[in-house]
Order: C-alpha cells, then structure tokens, then sequence
C-alpha cells in the first residue's frame, strides 16, 4: 500500500512538473512569436492609420508645438540638446521646455545662459520626470507636445515628421523611432519593437510610446499621479478617450546606448509601468477596450514575467529529462543557452562582437523586469532616475 501512494504521488509529480512544463514553454512560445501573428490576424480597425498620413502644407497650418524635456545633471549634454531644438526644420513655431528636477551641477545655468523667447528654464526639487511634466505642461503654449530626453538628438526633419500624422483629427498620439550609435544588439530589438508597434498600429493603439520621442494633442494631457510614467500612461489614456496613436518612421531620434545603466533602468521603468498597466486595467475592462487589453497584457505584462516562465522550465526540466524526448531537447537548450550567457561578461571585457553577449542580456533585462515587478508589488515604486553618464 505504502509502495502504491509513493507510485501515485510520483506519478501525480510528473504531471504536475509537465502541466508547468508546457505552460511555461507555451506562454514563452506565446509571448516572442506567437503574438505578432495574433496582430497579423486580428482585424484592422474601421479608421486605420498604420499608412502614410495626409500632407500638411508649410504655413500657419502647421501647429505650434512644445518641445518639453526633464533634465537631472545633464550638464554634459544639455547645451547640445538646446542646439539640436534649433537645428530643427520644423516650419510651425516651436519652443522649448527644460525642466531642472533638482540638478545639483551646472544643467539650470547652462540653460538659463541659452533661455530665449524660444528656449525656457522651469526649476523644481528633486521629485522625478513625472512631477517635471506636471509642472511644465500648462505652462506650455503649443497645440502639440513633444516629449524628449537631454540626451536624445532628433535629425532636422524629425518633428516635421512627428507632426504630420496629426493632419488626421482622430490621431491624439504620434511615436516616432530611435537609433542608437553603434549598438547592434540594440537597434536589433527596437527592430522587432518597431515590427510590434506596426502591427499594433494597424488597430490605432501601441502598447508604450518611446520617451524619447512621442508627441501627443495638448487636450489630450491630464495631470496625473507623478508615478504614472508618461510614455506608457499616455498611449493608455488616448484610448480611452477614444482618440488612436499613430506611427511616424521617418521621425527618427539618436541615442548613444549605454549598457552600465540598462539593469537600473530596466527595474526602474517596469517598475513604473507595472503601477501604470495594474491602475488602468479596470479601466480598459469597464470600457470593454479588449484589443487595448490583449495588446497591454501580452506585450508587456507576459514579457515582464519572463523570468518567471524560465525559471519554471529550468526547474522542472531536469526531472523530467530521463524520460527523454522533448524535455531532454529542452534540457540541452538549456545548458547551451546558460553557458552562452555565462560568456557574455567575458566577451564584453575582451571586446568581442556585441552578438556574443545577446543571451546575457536578454536574461539580465528580463531579470531586471522581474525585479522590477517585484518593486511594484512592495509599493517601492522608484520615481527618479540618474543620468547615464554618457
């Protein structure tokens, strides 16, 4: 009887470590390549903006636009940043807004020293981008805004482009696109990002805007809580009030990559947007938005429990390897991808080609992801950030 319950427990064991097995496979499957089909497959929305938008004419139909960015310590870039506003081509009027959140180097001086009927300084202590946009926006005199970084350089034509897409009243949102400098691992993941954003597009909504550069109808800002990071709050809030978001390709802002600060940022921004995705949610659901539901949880939420899912295979993988086929594949992939990580500090150090470390850091993002969820299940969501030092 004894040697029976052993059978059955063992047996109920196995199950249970394939049931986990295959949901963890499944969802992982789900989350990298089975979700851009689901795009593909899911209809066009009735007002389809994925196309090119209706030219604007140079003239007063231009809108005037608000360029607004929040600086901490970026003393080392921000003069460059105001020239690269003015290098701009955009034929409407523009200005732009600086806001120090409490930069204790020369980043206000630097600004004040350039400050113009064009170029303006706004000042606060130390509270986070969130309260930084909070107080520059109503002080703001565009009919479009413009969100950027310091250390984020648009070409000539990029706000033109960002601003085209608003010829259609519909579009409350525009996301542009980002190149990073000398980054090829980078650039290949925005890449596949810009492939989702396309299709997801293609229904009038994306799951985040690019902080980098995203430019939204003035009606269409609310103040709202500080932790509320704009770029995914933003896409979110255009929806349910019935406006869409558009892409404009040709509107593209360079950026040099630095991989010191990516883990921190990492945490930082899913921490910031987990509290965005948890607080709209009932939202979403009430206004039975379930394309904004689907797009929502399956590019961010299940992406973010990435390291769950792994972590779920690694753990029951080795079990069940004796009985052979499929788990022992698993079991070798796994091995081959842990060692190919392992190599990636080292092939870092020893200045080998950036593909060599792309395991390494698609795991210790998608750590960084983890723990950053686990931030925001504590309340210990972080609201300022640090320069990158570049």
């Amino acid at each position: 009887m004894n040697r029976l319950r052993v059978e059955v427990t063992l047996l109920h064991g196995r199950m249970l470590a394939e049931m986990t097995f295959y949901a963890a496979a499944g969802l992982l499957v789900y989350t990298y390549l089975l979700y851009p089909l689901v795009l593909a497959l899911l209809p066009r929305a009735h007002d389809d903006r994925s196309g090119s938008p209706p030219p604007l004419e140079a003239g007063p139909q231009w809108p005037r636009i608000s360029v607004i960015v929040a600086a901490h310590d970026e003393a080392n870039t921000i003069a460059r940043k105001v020239q690269n506003f003015f290098d701009s081509t955009y034929p409407g009027e523009s200005e732009l807004l600086i806001v120090s959140d409490g930069s204790t180097d020369a980043t206000a001086s630097i600004v004040d020293g350039l400050a113009s009927e064009r170029v303006r300084l706004l000042t606060q202590p130390r509270q986070g981008k969130g309260a930084a946009l909070n107080l520059a926006v109503p002080q703001a005199r565009g009919e479009i805004l413009v969100f950027t970084d310091a250390t984020s350089m648009f070409a000539p034509q990029t706000m033109t482009e960002l601003v085209r897409p608003f010829a259609d009243p519909r579009v409350g949102l525009v996301n542009g696109r980002i190149r990073y400098h000398q980054a090829e691992v980078a650039n290949l993941y925005h890449r596949y990002e810009q492939m989702l954003k396309l299709l997801e597009a293609r229904g009038g909504l994306i799951a985040t805007a690019h902080g980098a550069i995203y430019a939204l109808r003035r009606e269409l800002w609310c103040s709202r809580d500080p932790r509320l990071v704009n770029d995914f709050f933003d896409p979110i809030f255009v929806n349910l009030k019935g406006a869409a978001v558009a892409l404009a390709p040709r509107a593209l802002c360079f950026e040099e990559f630095a991989v010191k600060t990516q883990f921190k940022r990492q945490v930082r921004m899913v921490a910031l947007a987990a509290l965005v995705y948890f607080t709209v949610l009932p939202d979403l659901l009430h206004a039975h938005l379930w394309r904004s539901v689907i797009v929502l949880t399956s590019h961010k939420l299940f992406r973010w429990l990435t390291a769950v899912w792994l972590s779920l295979l690694v753990a029951t993988t080795p079990g069940l390897a004796a009985g052979g086929g499929i788990y022992r594949v698993a079991l070798v992939g796994e091995i081959l991808i842990a060692a190919l990580a392992a190599l990636g500090p080292i092939a870092s150090r020893l200045g080998w080609s950036e593909r060599a470390t792309v395991f390494y850091r698609f795991l210790s993002l998608n750590l960084a992801a983890a723990i950053g969820l686990w931030l925001w299940l504590r309340g210990r969501v972080p609201v300022t950030w640090e320069p990158s030092g570049l």
